[in-house]
């Protein structure tokens, strides 16, 4: 009953598998080797975007970090969600990687930005022409979100169009927010300018990537991975992963298995007398339950985060609280039928 979170999961067998075969023999370091290149290739053929950069990484905080302090100036803003993991999550490093850039917070609805609170913010900051102010640089949306909710391409696109301004993607769940969509990866990303793919959450050791759809970004962010020690020097154990990740759309596999089980946890909690806080779209369920629930769900073992505050399990046995469950790539129906049991009996 391990619901805490997918960073829980173990690897994927055929994940394992590429990191034994790439650990065969020599090659060149710091992404010079020919796992690094073919994944170049393999992802300017998914995305249909020939020019794109790729770097592999192995933290999505570092990622982001890298990508935004590229993309805006120490005295720029970057415009994101109230509940944005560059937010809440990663202790100011985009600031502390870009030399002080801002971090303007949308409240927008539920966990998404909406395009006409971006627009207001945009427009309202681009108004202040004077050395003053701090101009408008970046937008970071997360997909799917940090609550679990899914941007479709038409939602990017209209984002895209109220701000002007170059996108990112903290894509930690991008394979979520794929396997929901039904989207090509083209159209997820087209209005994209960077992106940090992770497949950490979906069955790799610990492999993410950068990429840059516009190439001009390069120089500031080879500048911000190096200073920031994300230059990998035996840059071929992430690339292996990931390659393994995409053949034969494992990452997708194994996302919609993972979607499907947060679908199932959904109804069943919902059938157990509880609420959904949130649109269920991936694998994600964030739900308020009786406190006695809670209470006789860790006392079977039940592992799962309370989640925000006010959520002690000492008190009023019949007050709601909310709770975050997240499934993984390994999650089984039956993990899931024992958890709800012990929640409800």
């Amino acid at each position: 009953m391990f619901f805490a979170s997918d960073n829980t999961s173990g690897v994927h067998p055929k994940i394992m598998e590429a990191l034994v075969k790439a650990n065969d023999g020599y090659a060149a370091p710091y992404a010079n080797d020919r796992w690094t290149a073919e994944l170049t290739e393999r992802l300017r053929d998914l995305f249909q975007a020939p020019d794109a950069l790729v770097y592999p990484m192995v933290s999505g905080t570092g990622t982001n970090a890298a990508l935004l302090a590229a993309m805006t100036p120490p005295w720029g803003i970057v415009y994101c969600h109230k509940t944005a993991h560059i937010e809440v999550d990663e202790r100011n490093s985009v600031p502390f990687y870009s030399g002080g850039a801002k971090l303007k917070l949308m409240a927008g609805e539920g966990s998404r930005m909406t395009p006409n609170e971006l627009r207001t913010a945009v427009t309202g900051d681009s108004a202040r022409d004077d050395v003053h102010a701090s101009p408008p640089a970046a937008v970071s949306l997360t997909n799917l979100t940090e609550f679990g909710e899914l941007y479709r391409p038409a939602d990017i696109a209209a984002l895209a169009e109220a701000s002007r301004l170059p996108l990112h993607f903290d894509g930690a769940r991008f394979a979520n927010a794929m396997a929901a969509s039904g989207a090509t990866p083209w159209q997820m990303t087209r209005e994209l300018a960077t992106l940090s793919l992770g497949a950490t959450k979906t069955g790799a050791m610990g492999a993410e990537a950068a990429v840059l759809f516009d190439p001009s970004y390069k120089e500031a962010f080879e500048s911000q991975r190096m200073r920031g020690g994300h230059n990998l020097s035996k840059a071929r154990y992430i690339s292996a992963q990931i390659l393994a990740w995409l053949e034969g759309d494992l990452w997708l596999e194994l996302a919609t298995q993972a979607n499907a089980i947060g679908a199932r946890l959904a109804r069943g909690i919902a059938e157990i007398g509880g609420e959904l806080a949130y649109r269920v779209e991936g694998n994600l369920v964030f739900a308020r339950l009786p406190r006695r629930m809670h209470v006789q769900a860790k006392a079977k073992g039940a592992v799962y985060n309370m989640w925000g505050p006010g959520t002690a399990l000492t008190g009023d046995p019949d007050e709601p609280l909310l709770a975050r469950f997240v499934a993984s790539w390994s999650t089984t129906e039956a993990n899931v039928d024992a958890l709800l049991a012990a929640l409800s009996d």
